[in-house]
């Protein structure tokens, strides 16, 4: 073989090589955005079952037609609910946790709805999404999954938080090489409000890795369980090594804090504390306080407890799903004031962008 024609071929193999590269990588970026794409557009449901508890919670069964398999989700992630326009001809959207984990793709979801008289989309659903009604949904996401070593796990809840907890608990037990140890807390301030209390206790009868307690803390003479209001200290009565335990935390806002503040200063590294909140607290903000979005003309804050809410009193507001700082999906960059935060952030954000779903303004402030 010449001289000539030997380089002739390492060159075609170099450019052959090269194109097969390039269709490699346009195949990987084709997937990733057909991936992308898949998880931005809603899916079709329908109500298989549906149980109301205690006159405060909802528990839907949801599943696709034919019984045709879903998509997989991590333990802890959320599934967002769409229902038709509101008065203000903008869909409403809210996120709610996957209460039930199952391997693979499963064939339904469970969702728990509590039942919120200020919430539209929870109105919404305790109206209208009886059994055969349809709904569409956005595919599961959420940064709050589990992803816990072969240590002690703790997963605490604070009223309707326990339902991605009760996940978590699911995909624990069923690990082989799992947490030696499973304490599961569930506070709430009346015992019937203790969502999945009968299955917590026989999967503690069944399996000696699972330690769980019930805390109520406006308990009737029938109680015979913990009384009081769940807090570190009792928390950690029941863990055996703290320092080497991870903690996952769902509740609302002032349980969250107390337990995230207790553990740290107990000595619980930050890292092993994982957190989701369901909402900010419903205190009254600030009002007379001017909010200007764009060009459009500024409007006066009333005393709303949030940024967010506050907009939408005024037909401003942006796309939200989860309204407690998770998802991102409501950020807004601030031009102009400042903000106080009521949670911090769950999602990293650019120093002049701010969730407007954890943010009160504190004086005038401009919107983009």
């Amino acid at each position: 073989m010449s001289l000539a024609l030997a380089t002739l071929l390492v060159a075609a193999a170099a450019s052959l090589l090269f194109i097969g590269v390039l269709l490699g990588d346009g195949v990987r970026v084709l997937r990733t955005r057909l991936r992308q794409r898949s998880a931005d557009r809603p899916i079709e449901l329908r109500v298989a079952a549906r149980e109301e508890v205690a006159g405060t919670l909802l528990r839907l069964s949801l599943r696709r037609a034919w019984g045709r398999r879903l998509p997989s989700f991590a333990a802890g992630q959320y599934l967002t609910l769409i229902a038709p326009a509101g008065p203000d001809c903008r869909e409403l959207r809210r996120a709610y946790s996957l209460a039930a984990w199952q391997p693979g793709r499963p064939r339904h979801y469970e969702l728990g709805i509590k039942r919120e008289a200020h919430g539209a989309l929870s109105r919404w659903a305790w109206a209208q999404l009886q059994p055969g009604a349809r709904i569409r949904v956005l595919p599961p996401r959420g940064g709050f999954v589990l992803d816990a070593g072969a240590g002690e796990l703790v997963l605490v809840g604070g009223g309707i938080g326990i339902t991605p907890l009760r996940a978590m608990l699911h995909a624990a037990l069923a690990r082989r090489s799992g947490p030696a140890r499973i304490v599961l807390f569930h506070a709430a301030r009346r015992a019937e409000e203790l969502l999945y209390r009968d299955e917590f206790m026989r999967l503690a009868a069944a399996d000696d890795r699972l330690h769980y307690v019930a805390v109520v803390s406006r308990p009737d003479a029938a109680w015979k369980g913990v009384r009081g209001r769940l807090d570190a200290t009792r928390l950690l009565a029941g863990v055996r090594a703290p320092g080497r335990a991870d903690f996952y935390l769902c509740a609302g806002v002032a349980l969250m804090e107390t337990l995230r503040e207790g553990l740290t200063a107990a000595g619980v590294e930050p890292g092993r504390i994982h957190w989701e909140a369901f909402g900010v607290a419903a205190s009254a903000g600030g009002a007379g306080q001017r909010v200007s979005v764009g060009e459009a003309a500024a409007f006066e804050t009333a005393g709303e407890p949030t940024l967010l809410a506050a907009l939408e009193a005024h037909g401003r507001a942006p796309p939200t799903e989860c309204r407690a700082g998770s998802c991102g999906l409501c950020r807004m960059r601030l031009t102009a004031g400042q903000v106080e935060w009521l949670l911090p952030a769950g999602c990293v954000l650019p120093a002049d962008e701010i969730l407007p779903c954890i943010c009160r303004p504190v004086g005038d402030v401009s919107l983009v």
